[in-house]
């Protein structure tokens, strides 16, 4: 007989190690219950469809990608280390789950898509604050480094899009864009 779970972070918990082992396409309602010990009602007790478990799943990922570890991270670091910081995050993203990156998009069901796109995007935009704070509290910039034609968001921006670019294409390291972002913020 299966044991009644006490709460839903154990649920998630269970579900990202599934997701980590198995891939999230493989996170159905009774491959959790089973992963977990738990009668699959149990599973429906706190998610009361697939896409409400993988949308919860999606969130708690990212959140543990880049809300906990960037955040207190970067508070003191200058902006290239912060920017080198996030993109090894990515990189750990990447090796605890291989498919995330690629699966999360194709998994839900239509109905659902537009609310995955909104945990990703305020997660995007969690990761620009953080930057942006990175770059407006660095010492070392150049007084001269931005006037009308470079503002920090944009220069943010254009970080936040290069760094996606790389995770997108697999890159290694994010050492050219770092070189590229001293020289302009940095005295010689």
């Amino acid at each position: 007989m299966h044991q009644n779970v006490t709460s839903k972070e154990k649920l998630l918990l269970a579900a990202k190690e599934l997701a980590k082992t198995e891939g999230l396409s493989a996170l159905q309602m009774r491959s959790l219950a089973s992963a977990a010990g738990v009668a699959v009602g149990s599973v429906y007790n706190y998610f009361p469809n697939k896409n409400a478990l993988l949308t919860a799943v999606v969130a708690s990922i990212w959140f543990d990608m880049f809300h906990n570890d960037t955040t207190e991270n970067t508070r003191n670091m200058g902006f290239c280390d912060a920017v080198s910081h996030l993109f090894a995050q990515i990189q750990k993203g990447i090796a605890a789950y291989p498919d995330f990156f690629a699966a999360h998009r194709v998994i839900f069901e239509e109905s659902e898509k537009e609310n995955a796109l909104k945990l990703r995007e305020n997660t995007f935009s969690h990761i620009e604050k953080n930057l942006l704070n990175a770059l407006e509290t660095d010492p070392r910039i150049r007084p001269d480094a931005f006037d009308g034609s470079l503002t920090q968001k944009a220069l943010v921006s254009f970080t936040f899009t290069h760094l996606l670019a790389l995770w997108n294409s697999g890159a290694k390291d994010c050492g050219t864009l770092i070189a590229i972002l001293s020289k302009l913020l940095y005295s010689a």
